[in-house]
């Protein structure tokens, strides 16, 4: 206030206070006790937007009661003047006031005022001064400040991650509506040391390391940790936060979010527990494929430089044709795990006995169950048990259990398998081996996964034996279940089959022994291999049979020595270069002899839909390499007899 405005000293007490009055920085109005309005001052006139002249400082002026104004009591105002007029200094709260609704100009307001009583000498109230107070500004912050907090929670609400926000210090503020579900807190309970909680013990030491670094530094928080989720169980989330700053740089707030990650980070611990058992497995492929060469490798040196010798020879020939069997084993599993998992596999259905399945199984098996010094025990029901399913692979079935069990059986164990006939067919082997580990239980039956193998590694295999067990079961109808108590404790495999109630009894069947027979013909056989070394080891067999070979290398020189001459039979591979195997076959069978040779497909190829092309090309079978060279040997001498692609 400029002091050369202020009444000089012998001023008379009115004048100084009417100047004092009206250059009061603070709207001021004066009542008389009628509650008329005696005298506003300049701020009164600036906070209501109007001058002298103008129509509502003349109404306010000239005869307007405030204790009489219907609009004043709506709004409440008239019961504080009164508490004033009688003696009490009041306060009264934020009234929103428009000359409009007067009928005069002016500005709206939002004011707060104090009344206070001025009395007289002798006690009485004379008049009352009303101090206000423009808080328009404030309460339009304050409201849009609601309405941005009302929109804020509005979204947070919505949105399917737990929000959360912190004052700079770390001290919680505010949860939203999916943190309380996720919790199952009542609403409004959550505090910092109630989340310390509900973290899992295992996690809340680094979630808590993590959250001090960034209170510290500023910088972005982020972690994973296990929250206990409303049913009990610990979930996985993942919590990230971020610093709130104003203007000026200085952080305010931080405002944070907790994702539920669990399924995304099961799924993802379960791919990679999958990429290991995948690495493993071919880590364990290189391995046992490698294993047979070196044998095979040395035999055949052996047979190059002592060929003098026939003992030798005789071992060479026989250690070749072991490893070669069991790599055939390999790569046929390799094989059959991929076309039953990918549903490429045809069952052939028929009554099938159960007995003699599980005595071709334990046939299978039995040398290996020997060698490892097991008792093998075996319960079954009486009378004949039956399902509908296709021999070989229940065969296979239960020899692939058997060969599990006796493989994970340390030396001299015990090993049983036990039929049990009901509603269904139970079959179940078991044994006191070294029995599976919990974590491993649930996922015995996938791909790639095989239990911890014994330094003595007579495990050997892929471990695709119980994945092909699982698909061949189910094309059955059936399921496969695997039990264990633990490490060391042995396991149990059961398979449930649906039974087949029969009214006449099927007789079993078993497959024959495979041998070479001797010739009971010497034949004219065309061999036709683009591999030379499979060509002429194929000729050198069935020349030892008195059969007269004749070898090809491509297409193109077979059908020149089919035009030269007459065969008997023709062994043919199907991936030749130029003319594949299929049309060599049919132009074969356009030759004289064509129609009574027998033509049999050995092939690498062996799909169920490159049978059917074999079958329309006019082969009488069609076998896989390598195959079985007694078989071999038998279909040469049937000649056409027997005809079918198999």
């Amino acid at each position: 206030m400029n002091s050369s405005n202020l009444p000089a000293a012998g001023v008379p007490t009115e004048q100084r206070f009417q100047t004092l009055f009206e250059q009061a920085p603070f709207s001021a109005q004066l009542l008389a006790v009628d509650g008329r309005t005696l005298q506003v001052n300049r701020a009164w006139q600036d906070l209501w937007g109007t001058h002298a002249g103008d129509p509502l400082l003349e109404f306010v002026l000239s005869g307007y009661n405030m204790l009489t104004d219907p609009q004043l009591e709506a709004k409440g105002v008239t019961a504080y003047l009164r508490r004033a007029l009688a003696g009490e200094a009041v306060r009264i709260p934020a009234i929103h006031y428009d000359p409009v609704e007067m009928g005069k100009p002016g500005l709206a307001r939002w004011v707060e005022a104090t009344a206070r009583p001025i009395t007289a000498p002798d006690g009485t109230v004379a008049e009352v001064l009303l101090i206000h107070e423009d808080v328009t500004e404030r309460l339009t912050a304050e409201r849009q400040l609601r309405q941005s907090e009302a929109q804020f929670r509005t979204i947070a609400d919505a949105m399917p991650q737990m929000v959360w926000s912190t004052l700079p210090d770390g001290h919680a503020d505010y949860y939203n509506k999916q943190t309380y579900e996720f919790t199952g807190l009542p609403p409004g309970t959550m505090s910092g040391e109630r989340w310390a909680d509900i973290v899992h013990p295992d996690d809340r030491q680094a979630a808590l390391d993590t959250w001090s670094q960034s209170l510290s530094t500023g910088e972005p928080y982020e972690v994973e940790y296990r929250l206990r989720h409303r049913c009990g169980e610990y979930r996985w989330v993942l919590g990230r936060a971020l610093a709130v700053r104003n203007e000026n740089g200085e952080l305010v707030r931080w405002m944070g979010t907790c994702t539920d990650i669990h399924e995304q980070k099961r799924a993802r611990d379960e791919l990679l527990a999958s990429n290991r058992r995948k690495d493993d497995f071919l880590a364990m492929l290189a391995h046992e494929l490698r294993n047979p060469l070196a044998p095979i490798s040395t035999a055949a040196h052996l047979l190059k430089t002592s060929s003098s010798d026939p003992a030798k020879v005789q071992r060479s020939a026989q250690v070749i044709e072991r490893q070669v069997r069991h790599m055939t084993e390999l790569v046929d599993d390799l094989l059959d795990v991929s076309r039953v998992t990918r549903g490429l596999v045809e069952l052939d259905r028929g009554p099938v006995e159960l007995k003699a399945v599980l005595a071709d199984a334990i046939e299978q098996v039995r040398p290996l169950i020997d060698s490892r010094g097991h008792e093998l025990s075996t319960r079954m029901p009486p009378g004949h048990v039956h399902v509908m399913g296709d021999r070989p692979r229940l065969v296979q079935i239960v020899s692939n259990l058997l060969n599990n069990a006796a493989k994970y059986t340390p030396p001299n164990g015990a090993v049983s398998v036990t039929l049990a006939a009901g509603q269904d067919v139970e079959i179940r082997v078991a044994d006191n081996g070294t029995g599976i580990e919990r974590d491993l239980l649930p996922h015995v039956f996938e791909l790639f996964t095989q239990g911890a193998r014994s330094p003595d590694r007579v495990q050997g295999g892929l471990g695709l034996g119980l994945a092909l067990v699982k698909s061949l079961v189910e094309l059955h109808g059936g399921q496969v279940s695997a039990q264990s108590a633990g490490q060391g404790l042995g396991a149990a495999f059961t398979v449930t089959l649906p039974l087949l109630a029969i009214g006449h009894p099927v007789a079993p069947t078993s497959g024959d022994l495979m041998s070479l027979p001797p010739a009971a013909r010497t034949l004219r056989v065309l061999v036709v291999d683009d591999n030379k070394d499979a060509a002429d080891t194929l000729g050198m067999l069935l020349e030892t049979l008195d059969h007269e070979v004749h070898l090809a290398h491509d297409s193109a020189r077979a059908l020149e020595m089919a035009e030269n001459g007459s065969f008997d039979a023709c062994v043919l591979d199907i991936g030749l270069p130029g003319i594949d195997g299929y049309a060599l076959a049919r132009r074969l069978r356009a030759q004289p002899f064509g129609a009574t040779a027998t033509l049999i497909a050995l092939t690498g190829y062996g799909s169920a839909g490159d049978r059917h092309r074999g079958n329309a090309a006019g082969f009488d079978h069609y076998r896989v390499k390598p195959a079985d060279l007694g078989e071999l040997a038998r279909l040469l001498q049937q000649g056409r007899g027997e005809q079918g692609v198999a």
